[in-house]
Formats: C-alpha cells, sequence, structure tokens
C-alpha cells in the first residue's frame, strides 16, 4: 500500500491528464475538475453509489466521497437496511465483464442449451489453465458457457501475451488459442481485435488476481484456481436433470 501511494503522488505530480465524466452530471465534472486542480492524474470518473465514487488513476482504483476531499484504497462494501452485504468492487468489476462479454472481447465457447455461464481468467502458459481448457467441450455439453478473458500473467510485451494477441486476431480464435493451449503455435498477427488482451490484462490487474485460471462467477465473486466440472456445475446451481 505504501509503495502504490508512493507511485500515486509521484505520478500526480508528472501530469494532471485527462479525466473521462458524464457530461451532463455537475458533481462529476466538479471532482473531475478539483483532481485537475490538485494536478492528479485521473483517467476515469464515475458513480458507484449515491455516497461514493470511483475513480481510475494510473490504473489503481480510488474512491472518494462525493465531494472529493476524501479518497479511499481498497474495495468498496455496501450494507443494506437488512446489514446484508454487497461489494461494490466486486459488482462494477462484474458489469465490466458483462460488456467485455457483449462487445466480444472476452473469447466464447457456447453451449447448445444454456443453463449457466461463467468468466475464466485464463493464460496459455498455464498447466491449470490448460487442464480446464480439456473440460470446456464438457462443461458446454452440460449447459455451461465459457468466456475467456485473458490474462497473460507474464504481462504486457511477452511472449505469451503476444501469442494470446495473436489467437485473438485469428479467422477462427477459437481454434488458435486451443493450439496454444496444446503447446502450438499461431501466426502472429496484430488487430483491433488483440486490445482484448490488453483490456482482460486491465481487469486482473483491478481485481487483484492471484492467479489463473481464476473463475468470475456471476455476479463477480471470483473463485481462484482448478476446479472440476461437477464443482462447477455446484458452484453455478446448474440443475442436472
Amino acid at each position: 500500500m505504501k509503495r502504490t501511494l508512493t507511485l500515486l503522488l509521484l505520478a500526480s505530480l508528472s501530469m494532471a491528464g485527462t479525466v473521462t465524466a458524464a457530461s451532463d452530471d455537475t458533481e462529476l465534472n466538479a471532482i473531475a475538475a478539483k483532481m485537475k486542480a490538485r494536478n492528479i492524474a485521473v483517467d476515469k470518473v464515475q458513480r458507484l453509489s449515491k455516497h461514493l465514487i470511483e475513480m481510475s488513476i494510473n490504473g489503481e482504483t480510488v474512491y472518494a466521497t462525493p465531494d472529493g476531499d476524501i479518497m479511499l484504497f481498497g474495495q468498496a462494501v455496501q450494507f443494506d437496511k437488512n446489514n446484508r452485504p454487497t461489494n461494490l468492487t466486486v459488482a462494477a468489476s462484474w458489469r465490466q465483464a458483462e460488456t467485455m462479454i457483449a462487445d466480444g472481447t472476452a473469447m466464447t465457447f457456447k453451449a447448445p442449451k444454456e443453463k449457466a455461464s461463467v468468466v475464466v481468467f485464463t493464460d496459455v502458459t498455464c498447466g491449470y489453465c490448460q487442464k480446464f481448457h480439456s473440460q470446456v467441450p464438457e462443461l458446454t455439453a452440460k449447459g455451461i458457457t465459457v468466456h475467456y478473458v485473458a490474462y497473460p500473467r507474464s504481462g504486457p510485451g511477452t511472449p505469451s501475451f503476444e501469442n494470446m494477441s495473436s489467437a485473438w486476431c485469428a479467422a477462427d480464435p477459437r481454434e488458435a488459442i486451443s493450439a496454444l493451449f496444446l503447446g502450438g503455435q499461431v501466426p502472429n498477427a496484430k488487430c483491433a481485435k488483440g486490445n482484448a488482451v490488453d483490456k482482460g490484462w486491465a481487469l486482473g490487474q483491478k481485481v487483484s488476481l492471484q492467479g489463473t485460471p481464476t473463475l468470475m462467477l456471476p455476479g463477480g465473486h471470483l473463485v481462484t484456481g482448478y476446479h472440476s466440472v461437477e464443482d462447477i456445475i455446484k458452484m453455478l446451481a446448474v440443475p442436472t436433470a
């Protein structure tokens, strides 16, 4: 945390940055202006709830009070009148994952008769990811659609990162990524679809991913590590009849 704060402060002194906020929201625009006046490099600002504002600062998620005078680091949890908690940070990440599914950023293996779906952060060089991928035909046959979000653990600029980008750019992305999971190669390619790997990496960093494979269940709950088909069916409460 100290390291993060130090990097944040150093970065904030270097540039004010471009802030994205809803043009019709006076409060958000006021916070954006306040951050700019403080020379804090804010990439994006949005409302998380009526009590909390979420900002992206140099890739870090930071929360602020509606007046922007108190900034918080970590996860935001809201309790309802019955004291039931909702992790707002996780919920926001789930909404981002849903957007990635809708716009094709996630690579989807569709179940013919879908009963449930799961988002999986994956890395083609990860042994347990390879084992998970071998189960995808069985998962889809049992009604579970799999949405892959790329998360090459080695990070941007590495061979696995570039290989996964090439797979997303292939004429048949599902065939290409399957080849990579089996240790094969795919032709190097650059295209707009390859940005899916950058987006997957960014989302994984946002949710503090601990490893791959990591399952993101509907709602945003994360389950790290390899799990059998039977385990996943139970997690998703998929009817077996």
